[in-house]
């Protein structure tokens, strides 16, 4: 099936389409990737491909607590990283966002930016939440900075709540409701 067909929101650099089983090995690379996993605020482990097979086999499941996406690029449908909802609440309106752009070559260059705002676009109009959150390493500027390039604003910093390299690390927890987003691109 053509990645394109499966289109949930699309900008005119990156889209956004379910993961799917295909994308396994891309994953099983990604989730072995010590540098990546530094600038995540969850820890490193090695994993095994049939460990990768079973959570892809459970992410690409319905579920009514998560939604998980491969960003890809528009121009030849390259995956090139993941974005989730999860902890998804219809009561309280609200879900955690998580992202990474797992291909090294493609970092910095406002892909999660874009990708960002599309699932946001996504959570407050289609799904009807109010209110996204995300928790970032506080010492990687990149996403506080592309964060706050969003529209996302800090709400809190857990200290020393992290264990990376022998370290504790402060996590930010970042914030957007919809009326910041609509605030924030001028949106009706």
């Amino acid at each position: 099936m053509n990645n394109l067909t499966k289109v949930i929101m699309m900008s005119k650099r990156v889209f956004l389409r379910p993961l799917d089983l295909t994308d396994l090995q891309r994953i099983y690379q990604w989730h072995n990737d010590a540098q990546l996993y530094s600038t995540l605020t969850g820890p490193y482990h090695p994993v095994g491909m049939q460990a990768i097979e079973q959570w892809l086999t459970d992410r690409v499941q319905y579920s009514e607590k998560e939604i998980n996406f491969a960003i890809c690029l528009t121009e030849s449908s390259e995956h090139i990283g993941n974005m989730y909802l999860r902890e998804i609440d219809y009561v309280s309106r609200n879900a955690l966002l998580g992202a990474f752009i797992g291909n090294q070559e493609h970092r910095g260059k406002g892909y999660a930016s874009e990708a960002l705002l599309q699932v946001a676009e996504y959570a407050f109009y289609v799904l009807g939440l109010n209110r996204l959150y995300m928790y970032v390493l506080a010492d990687n500027a990149g996403a506080v900075k592309h964060l706050q390039k969003c529209g996302f604003l800090v709400e809190g910093t857990m200290r020393e709540h992290s264990f990376k390299n022998g370290k504790f690390k402060d996590v930010l927890i970042f914030g957007m409701c919809e009326s910041d987003y609509k605030e924030h691109n001028n949106t009706i």
